[in-house]
C-alpha cells in the first residue's frame, strides 16, 4: 500500500467520530460518528435526581457566600456612615470664584 495515496483516520478526542482524511488534499472524504449508547430510564431518572441535588447544594452555597457578602458591605458601608464627618469637604466650583 502506497503511503501518499491512502487516507488517514483520525478519532475525534471530543465526541469519538471517526474521519477518514486525504493526505494530499487535507479534506475530510467522510465521517462515522459513534453509536449512541442505550440508557435505561432508571439510569437516567437517576441521574436527573442527583444532579437536581447537586444544583440545589450549589445554589444553598452561593446564596450563602452571596449573604455574607452583603453583610460584609453593609457593615463597611456603615463604617464609612459613622466617618463621613471626618472627610474633608469638596470644594465647590462656586466658591472659587
Amino acid at each position: 500500500m502506497d503511503k501518499k495515496n491512502s487516507n488517514l483516520r483520525v478519532r475525534c478526542t471530543c465526541c469519538e467520530a471517526v474521519m477518514t482524511v486525504d493526505r494530499q488534499s487535507g479534506e475530510v472524504l467522510f465521517t462515522e460518528k459513534p453509536k449512541k449508547q442505550m440508557v435505561s430510564f432508571e439510569d437516567a431518572l437517576n441521574k436527573v435526581k442527583t444532579e437536581q441535588e447537586t444544583a440545589e447544594d450549589r445554589f444553598r452555597d452561593a446564596f450563602q457566600k452571596e449573604e455574607s457578602r452583603m453583610k460584609l458591605v453593609d457593615q463597611k458601608f456603615e463604617e464609612a456612615f459613622k466617618r463621613k464627618d471626618e472627610l474633608e469637604e469638596p470644594i465647590r466650583p462656586m466658591d472659587l470664584d
